[in-house]
């Protein structure tokens, strides 16, 4: 009986040995690579493209500043990741929302065509870039091109396309400036500032990091940071608050009352 015991703790003994060395040199499924869900860019007259930011199926986000000069510009990628919260409602946007996939270029430009000429309003705007969406389903790439967004969404709010563009343009300059202010804490913090202002300015709107559309680099080393707030009741239009921090003194705030078009 007691051999018979010996011989099978050796066996399970052996069993276990085997299985974990197996288990040791099996390899593993490798992680899912991420890939790119949205990207958006600018495309000026002369053909030069310029890149805003990228977004990730990983929840990363590469949003992408440009130094230098028109002729030698420098991309600067800056990393940050959106919440698992915000990706779910951004993918949600693409699809659900704005149903961007359902869209093509020529689709917009007959759109835009046929509202342009049953109001005789020109859909020409001189120099003006095209915002290029690129975004990716199932594998398959689609890009969507349309000129001076936020003058014709404006000029033709009943465009549905163009509208469709004009909150994806604008969800998406919100997600690469809070990333090039350095996330959503800063962005946050940033708001604060503005929301201040703007109470001091006896306005009952209230800024949040959502309002933030742009973050630019001057030539003397000040950033320049714009938040657009929507209208409140009683006001016919938002406001634009813009803050211009300096390295040699304190950050200035200043209100305009009457929005201008944002590219």
């Amino acid at each position: 009986m007691d051999g018979s015991l010996k011989i099978l703790g050796l066996v399970v003994v052996w069993c276990l040995w085997t299985s974990a060395d197996a288990s040791a040199v099996e390899p593993r499924p490798a992680a899912r690579k991420p890939t790119l869900v949205i990207s958006m860019a600018y495309r000026e007259p002369n053909g030069l493209r310029r890149p805003v930011v990228e977004v990730w199926s990983s929840g990363e986000v590469r949003a992408i500043e440009l130094r230098g000069t028109r002729k030698a510009p420098v991309e600067v990628p800056t990393l940050d990741r959106l919440s698992n919260a915000e990706y779910r409602e951004l993918v949600t946007a693409i699809t659900a929302d704005w149903k961007l996939s359902e869209l093509s270029t020529d689709q917009i430009q007959s759109a835009l065509q046929k509202a342009s000429d049953a109001r005789q309003l020109t859909a020409e705007i001189p120099n003006a870039a095209q915002t290029e969406l690129t975004i990716v389903q199932g594998g398959q790439e689609l890009t969507l091109s349309c000129p001076a967004v936020s003058i014709l969404a404006t000029r033709f709010p009943e465009v549905a396309e163009l509208q469709q563009i004009e909150e994806a343009q604008n969800r998406l300059l919100n997600i690469a400036a809070v990333a090039l202010v350095g996330g959503s804490a800063r962005a946050d913090q940033l708001a604060e500032t503005a929301t201040q202002q703007l109470q001091e300015s006896n306005s009952a709107s209230v800024v949040t990091r959502q309002d933030l559309r742009m973050v630019r680099r001057l030539a003397d080393g000040s950033r320049f940071v714009q938040f657009v707030t929507p209208a409140v009741p009683g006001q016919s239009d938002g406001c634009l608050v813009s803050l211009t921090q300096s390295p040699q003194g304190p950050t200035r705030v200043s209100v305009h009352e009457t929005p201008e078009a944002i590219r």
